[in-house]
Formats: C-alpha cells, sequence, structure tokens
C-alpha cells in the first residue's frame, strides 16, 4: 500500500482533534448517498413514466400515417400492398377518419369515428388488447393479471364482431369505455351516429343520422382516448361518411420504432406525389420534447444535492488541512513530494466520493427494483386515471443513467478536492512548524 493512500486512510479516522471534520466528512458520505440515490430514482421514474406514455400513445396511433394531398385515397389496398414490402414493416391497415356526434338514450357526447379493416387493424394498433381489457371490465379487479396474448385472444372475438351481421340488423360499433359510460350504453344497446355533412335538401344541407349497435367496449388506459373514439368496420365508415370505394389513408407499424424516421422519409420518397407520410416523432414531437426538458431540468436541480455535497467535502479537507499542518511538513522534511502530500488529500475526498456514490447508486437501484416488482409499494402510491395516463407508479431502470450519474458524481467529488489538496501541497514546511 502506498503511502498517500495509507495516510489517507489514517486522516478520515476520528481522533480527538479532528472529531469535527470526521463528522462533516460523514455528512459529505450521507450527502453525496442522498443525491445519488434520489437522482437515479427521479430519472427512472421519469423514463419509465415517458415509456408508458408512449406504449399508450402508439398503442392507439400507428407509427407512420401515409397520406394523399389530393384528400381520400382511392388506391389504398396498393399502397398497402407495397408498404408492407418495406424491410421493417411489420403490418398496413387502411383507415377511415372523421367526426360526428353519438346519442342515446340517456346522453349526447362527440367522437372521433375511425373506419378500419377488422382484419388488418391489430397489426398496426394495440386495439386487440384495448378490447380485451374491455371485455374484462371491472370485474377483474384484484384478481390475477391477464396475459398480452390472452387479452388479444378476446379482443379479436370483440374485433370480429364489426364484420358479424348483429340481431337488430344494424351496423356494429366499438366505443371507448370512458364514451360508453357518458352514453349510459352497454354491448347491445343501440347508439345514433350524427354528422353534420349530410345531404342537400331543399332548404340547405341537412344532417345524416345513423343507427349503430354497440357490439363491444375497449379500454386503452388513457382518458382521452377512450373518452372521445369509436370504431366501425371500414365499408359502413365509407357508406356514412359518402366515401364510396375510397380511405383516408393507411396505418404502418415499424418494427423499431426509432426507425420511423428514416423509414416514413422512404416511404414518401418511394410513393412519389400526391402521398406524404407523417411519423409519431412527428405528431407527438412537443409532448416528448417536454418530457425531456422536464427530466433535464429536475436533474440538473436535484444534481445540486450533490453539489452541496462536494462543497462539504471542501469544507472537511480544508479543516483537515489547517489540522495537520505539522504532519504536513513532517512528511515534506522525510522527503514527501508536493504532488504526494496533493494526492493525500484527493484521495481523503475520492474516498468520500466513491463510498458515497456506490451507496447511492445500491440504494437507488434498491428502491427502483422495490417500485417496479412490488405490488404492495406501487399500490401505495394511487393515480387519478381521470388526471394521469399511467395506474401505476411506471419505472425503468437504465444502466446507462445509472453509471452516468456515477461518473458525474465522482467527477464532482473529485474536483471538489483540488483546492484544499492544493492547498496543502503548496504549505511551506518551515512556516508550519516554526510555532510548534
Amino acid at each position: 500500500m502506498k503511502y498517500e493512500f495509507f495516510i489517507g486512510l489514517r486522516y478520515l479516522s476520528s481522533r480527538r482533534k479532528q472529531k469535527f471534520a470526521s463528522i462533516i466528512g460523514l455528512i459529505s458520505v450521507l450527502g453525496v448517498i442522498i443525491g445519488v440515490m434520489a437522482l437515479n430514482v427521479v430519472l427512472a421514474v421519469m423514463g419509465g413514466f415517458e415509456e408508458e406514455l408512449r406504449e399508450k400513445i402508439l398503442g392507439v396511433s400507428s407509427h407512420i400515417v401515409v397520406l394523399s394531398y389530393d384528400g381520400p385515397m382511392k388506391d389504398y389496398s396498393r399502397i398497402e400492398d407495397e408498404t408492407r414490402k418495406f424491410p421493417g414493416v411489420l403490418g398496413a391497415s387502411p383507415f377511415i377518419y372523421g367526426q360526428g356526434m353519438m346519442a342515446s338514450e340517456n346522453n349526447v357526447s362527440g367522437s372521433v369515428v375511425r373506419g378500419i379493416d377488422p382484419g388488418t387493424a391489430g397489426t398496426v394498433t394495440n386495439i386487440e388488447q384495448a378490447l380485451g381489457r374491455g371485455a374484462l371490465g371491472s370485474n377483474n379487479s384484484g384478481k390475477k393479471r391477464i396475459s398480452d396474448e390472452q387479452l388479444s385472444r378476446m379482443g379479436k372475438e370483440a374485433l370480429g364482431k364489426l364484420v358479424t351481421k348483429t340481431e337488430s340488423g344494424k351496423p356494429p360499433i366499438l366505443l371507448g369505455k370512458e364514451l360508453a359510460n357518458t352514453l349510459g350504453v352497454i354491448e347491445g344497446d343501440q347508439v345514433s351516429l350524427v354528422s353534420p355533412f349530410g345531404k342537400m335538401g331543399p332548404f340547405g344541407a341537412t344532417a345524416k343520422v345513423k343507427k349503430f349497435e354497440v357490439v363491444g367496449v375497449f379500454d386503452y388506459g388513457m382518458i382521452e382516448y377512450d373518452s372521445s373514439i369509436s370504431y366501425v368496420d371500414l365499408k359502413d365508415a365509407m357508406d356514412f361518411f359518402d366515401m364510396s370505394g375510397e380511405a383516408s389513408g393507411v396505418e404502418i407499424k415499424v418494427k423499431n420504432i426509432y426507425d420511423a424516421r428514416g423509414l416514413s422519409a422512404e416511404l414518401a420518397s418511394v410513393l412519389g406525389f400526391p402521398y406524404y407520410t407523417r411519423n409519431w416523432e412527428e405528431v407527438n414531437k412537443s409532448l416528448f420534447k417536454a418530457l425531456r426538458l422536464e427530466r433535464i431540468a429536475i436533474a440538473i436541480f436535484l444534481g445540486l444535492i450533490i453539489l452541496v455535497a462536494a462543497l462539504d467535502i471542501v469544507s472537511a479537507l480544508t479543516m483537515v488541512v489547517m489540522e495537520k499542518g505539522r504532519d504536513i511538513a513532517i512528511l515534506r522534511a522525510m522527503g514527501a513530494t508536493r504532488n504526494g502530500i496533493l494526492k493525500i488529500f484527493v484521495i481523503d475526498g475520492m474516498i468520500i466520493g466513491i463510498v458515497g456514490t456506490l451507496l447511492g447508486s445500491l440504494s437507488g437501484y434498491g428502491i427502483c427494483y422495490m417500485l417496479k416488482t412490488s405490488e404492495t409499494i406501487r399500490k401505495l402510491i394511487p393515480f387519478d386515471n381521470n388526471v394521469y395516463p399511467i395506474s401505476e407508479f411506471p419505472v425503468k431502470i437504465e444502466p446507462f443513467y445509472f453509471l452516468a450519474v456515477a461518473f458525474c458524481s465522482i467527477l464532482i467529488c473529485f474536483i471538489a478536492t483540488l483546492y484544499p489538496s492544493f492547498q496543502a501541497s503548496r504549505k511551506d514546511p518551515i512556516e508550519a512548524l516554526r510555532y510548534e
């Protein structure tokens, strides 16, 4: 063991004259632990929230949408077939987008009406899982979790009802959970869909009204979607919105969501005018940019805890340097170099920083792991579905962030040791021993 490391360890131990300095050193360790732990936990929670929100949004919306400057597509089948040939594309499905007023015997509510192809819609969105959750309803609360495969099987049955003739003879429709609650309807009830864009009559345009039968309820887990979206069969949407043989566009799902931007540009180039594409990053740019900015801001503010701990390290080392003036002079007289003295106090500060960072990282990981795996702890922090798009605490443990926080913490602690260590190395041994 080199003498710098040995002496540095000795200086950290509590002695009669430096007991106060040792207490400050312990406070510095505690400060580093709390700072690193808090920063790791918050970054993991923010990352989990962003990932959960992205999954929910992409569960409703596709990764890429192909649209036309000319309006509705007449050759949507050709576009659908061409896009499936691209490498990295998992599925493609045509859709019709429209708006209308949904009315029942109990209430009235606006709705976004989406015409979908039941055979391919499940390949581009998570509608099958959403229908599966909607079929379970509230009867599954507190019971064993249902796997995605089971939800998909249940959802496929509900999705197949869009092409099945109903008992009443009315075209089928799927409603969001909150929309169905607002209208006060359940499966088997009828609702009236009203469109302001009807046929022209002698007194002007008349509203178009058509009755639909509710054949299923879906639950995406986001009130914004569950309270406003309804699905009908593509052919029924064509008939209602007077779009015979036309579709609003084609939705596409890709293998890697982060390749969507490049693939979107490539698709637009190959398809040519009048077709253009939009990817999920463009559509939700403001939202995810705000989330990343919020994560950075929180990381900076919590990083100040580590900075305060680093200032405590400066205070502790400065006091040790002042009390160890005689020892420093004796070491210099025995042949210790200025660099050797500097290393002693740098080692002191780095021990505080490394120990605090290590314990903070371990405790932060432990808290994140408990939040991620413990049902009891997650239920202690309730989330209101009317306010938050999540129902439980989201946590995403990313090793990169843990390593980045640890590196920054150790770097800050290292910088904090430089000034008092440099002052110690510059002490004149003669002046130090003159008054001893």
